[in-house]
């Protein structure tokens, strides 16, 4: 499924740093998601996990791309941010209906683990605090 993805053209140390990076930005999205549906309803935790996914899709392009400039020499600076999301592409990347490449995949298991992260957030918490 993935044998043409762009990710498999780079070199094992371009797939490392950007699987690492990739973890990073998705840990940060889900540790900050952690802070801010701390004692919140359900509605509202359910709304900052659609919200803080709709930035991730909006603005980490830029960072991939700037990950890009380190790999690929002659590569020219540019902006590769447009403008946000539609509810559309959000849904799209949530029900793995956009381009199937790692990429959009690994978005869309992150739009359902911040999901799930706000639906059980409440008793994973009290679990951690055992």
């Amino acid at each position: 499924m993935y044998v043409e993805d762009s990710f498999f053209t780079l070199s094992i140390v371009g797939r490392w740093g950007l699987v690492l990076i990739s973890l990073l930005l998705g840990g940060a999205t889900l540790a900050l998601l952690w802070r801010l549906i701390r004692e919140r309803s359900i509605l509202l935790r359910l709304l900052l996990a659609g919200a803080l996914f709709a930035i991730f899709v909006w603005l980490t392009p830029q960072v991939y791309y700037l990950y890009y400039l380190v790999l690929i020499d002659g590569l020219s600076w540019q902006i590769v941010v447009a403008g946000p999301p539609s509810p559309f592409d959000l849904m799209r990347q949530l029900l793995f209906q956009d381009r199937a490449n790692l990429s959009y995949h690994s978005r869309g298991v992150l739009g359902w683990t911040l999901i799930l992260l706000a639906l059980v957030q409440p008793r994973l918490a009290q679990l951690l605090a055992r």
